[in-house]
């Protein structure tokens, strides 16, 4: 089957030798500015002798140049492997078998271009991954593959996207199976649909007077690393928080405000209060001197007292 690769992420470079093991690759289509992972992925397309599309996201609204690329190619079917822009809807009809859109999510819950995020960030307990033929409404459509997969405690969005991704290329021999015989699956009625949008500085945001420990690790997992870290600040600068414990044990939180500094030694790092009494202990943060154990930020002058706070 001939199929064609739509990707801007090195999702394809990292599912590669399954996906050629079982169909064959016409083509790259990639937008013409060109992210760091992209470089990595055409450097491996072309090795292999496999032409490349850059596009303008104006070529897609046009369709033309597209379209008589796929034409060109005798493409089959369209593997979109993350993509930036919507694909209008002659040219999902473009093709025998279809665009088939990979998403990292038990569809139809958690629709939108970050559901990875949004299943961290809302503490769910699992995600999934599901293969859809695209239509013109966004992450809908008949599915050809659709599992779930759990997420351990603690991990955060960049350990839970490369487990997806090596399930991925374990499930890409039935996925690409399914497209070519058409194979749909039946999803049932039970299931609830969701959709959120790509995040904003806000959702990357802790706040101490509401957000829980559990509510902040949920944050600070969702955000390592693409979004670089949690967001919040003490003493005018902002400090990104990329991993946390939750500390164990009785202690008697006072009258503290949540934010403060609780206590903090140099073997362990700072202990900070939370909203619910509980104490979070910063394991990985980041400033404008780097990205450095939270044991560190003893060096930097941090003390009891202090206090981490929102900017509203």
């Amino acid at each position: 089957m001939k199929t064609l690769i739509f990707t801007n992420s090195a999702l394809y470079l990292n599912t590669a030798l399954s996906i050629h093991e079982h169909c064959d690759v016409a083509g790259l289509v990639v937008p013409e500015e060109l992210n760091y992972e992209l470089l990595g992925t055409i450097a491996y397309a072309e090795s292999r002798g496999i032409p490349v599309l850059k596009i303008a996201k104006s070529d897609l609204e046009q369709g033309g140049k597209v379209a008589s690329w796929i034409q060109e190619l005798k493409v089959e079917a369209v593997l979109v492997l993350t993509f930036p822009w919507i694909i209008p809807e002659h040219l999902l009809k473009s093709t025998e078998k279809g665009f088939f859109n990979v998403h990292f999510s038990k569809l139809p819950s958690y629709k939108g271009s970050a559901p990875l995020f949004w299943q961290l960030r809302n503490g769910e307990k699992e995600t999934g991954l599901t293969v859809h033929r695209m239509t013109s409404n966004v992450d809908s459509g008949p599915m050809v593959f659709r599992q779930e997969l759990q997420l351990y405690p603690g991990e955060n969005y960049g350990l839970a996207k490369a487990r997806l991704t090596a399930f991925l290329g374990e499930s890409m021999p039935q996925i690409l199976e399914r497209i070519k015989a058409e194979q749909y699956l039946y999803v049932g009625d039970e299931d609830i649909e969701s959709a959120f949008g790509i995040p904003e500085v806000k959702d990357l945001t802790i706040d101490w007077d509401t957000h829980t420990a559990i509510e902040i690790e949920n944050i600070v997992n969702a955000s390592n690393p693409l979004y670089q870290g949690a967001i919040t600040y003490i003493g005018g600068q902002q400090v990104r928080i990329f991993e946390v414990t939750s500390v164990t044990g009785e202690f008697d939180p006072g009258t503290a405000a949540a934010g403060t500094v609780f206590h903090i030694e140099p073997e362990h790092g700072p202990m900070i209060l939370t909203s619910d009494k509980s104490l979070l202990l910063l394991n990985v943060v980041g400033t404008m001197e780097g990205i450095f154990s939270g044991k560190k930020m003893c060096a930097i002058g941090l003390k009891v007292g202090d206090q981490f706070i929102t900017l509203k």
